[in-house]
């Protein structure tokens, strides 16, 4: 195999360890804050509620 070969295949195992890790993250981090949007909404509804409650 020459260098160049050898420099190829590192760079494709690289790639196939760390994609899929970013993707995974990126991911994760998209739901957290779906789920964050989720908790606000929640809680000014419960603000509201109050609020109308009391006036």
């Amino acid at each position: 195999m020459s260098n160049s070969q050898i420099i190829i295949a590192i760079i494709i195992v690289l790639l196939s360890i760390i994609m899929p890790i970013y993707y995974s993250s990126k991911n994760k981090k998209k739901q957290q804050e779906e789920e964050l949007k989720k908790i606000k909404a929640y809680g000014e509804s419960l603000n509201n509620l109050t609020r109308s409650k009391n006036k």
